[in-house]
């Protein structure tokens, strides 16, 4: 080497062999498609969750609401033979006077559930019940929909059948 080159050279620790291009560490295109491919998972992992947390949200509904139908059924069973409330009537799409159940049952979690229930009578002894509850409001979706349907019939003269 010539003089002017080897006072231009940076003296390098003792010892140090200067570092090949294997050694050199990450250049700024690598750490830049590192922090894209980053970036791209965590935006996966994000949409991931809100996923969840909607279906979590539509299954806690369509628990209430077939809890909620399964309740209004069994408090149809339990009316006496002959009661006015018994009477034939009712539609399980459209509210129809005195067949569906107060707005206001709100459930924890779930919303606000809305149940409507129809009695046909097949015989006079025989009464074909359907109730369906479903949640209200812009979240809520077919799959919270719950619809239960029984035959109740009177089997004793003594119950006014």
């Amino acid at each position: 080497m010539t003089e002017t080159h080897m006072k231009n050279r940076v003296p390098s620790p003792a010892g140090a062999q200067p570092a090949s291009r294997s050694q050199a560490g990450f250049t700024l295109v690598e750490a830049l498609v590192a922090i894209v491919i980053l970036v791209f998972g965590l935006i996966a992992i994000t949409n991931l969750m809100l996923v969840a947390a909607s279906s979590n949200s539509v299954a806690n509904q369509a628990t209430a609401a077939a809890t909620i139908a399964a309740q209004r059924l069994e408090q149809l069973k339990a009316i006496p033979w002959g009661d006015a409330r018994l009477a034939a009537g009712g539609n399980v799409t459209s509210d129809v006077g005195g067949f569906f159940s107060s707005p206001d049952d709100m459930v924890p979690g779930a919303g606000q559930i809305h149940s409507r229930w129809e009695i046909v009578s097949v015989d006079p002894q025989v009464l074909f019940i359907r109730v369906r509850s479903e949640g209200t409001g812009a979240l809520s979706v077919s799959r919270s929909r719950a619809e239960f349907t029984t035959l109740r019939a009177c089997t004793s003269a003594a119950l006014g059948c």
